[in-house]
């Protein structure tokens, strides 16, 4: 098993952070949306979209995947790595949705206290 970090170029890691909306700056139409097919591709045609670009493969793998994944992309790009801020409360605490909201804000309590 190999655990080397790939090489991924800091144009490509751009992109991609900016697809996950965490920095960088966008791509071209056409790349975007091939960092969308793969993002969005089930586990037999993303590795073969990975193979066949594998900087923007690796990148987004690493992104969805890796837990220091989006700091790494980050440090390639030389973004200091920012934590994950709910876009309602703007707190730290998680775990978070997709949207990025926290669970306390995904999921609020009624007035009425029922829930």
């Amino acid at each position: 098993m190999n655990t080397k970090r790939p090489k991924i170029p800091a144009e490509v890691a751009a992109h991609v952070l900016s697809h996950f909306g965490r920095g960088g700056y966008p791509a071209g139409d056409w790349t975007e949306l091939l960092i969308t097919l793969i993002d969005r591709a089930d586990m037999v045609h993303r590795a073969k979209l990975a193979t066949t670009f594998p900087d923007y493969g690796d990148a987004v793998l690493l992104a969805k995947y890796d837990e220091d994944g989006i700091a790494v992309l980050q440090a390639i790009v030389g973004i200091p790595a920012q934590p994950i801020r709910c876009t309602r409360c703007r707190d730290e605490d998680g775990p978070f949705t997709n949207e990025p909201l926290c669970e306390a804000c995904a999921r609020p309590m009624p007035l009425d206290g029922v829930a």
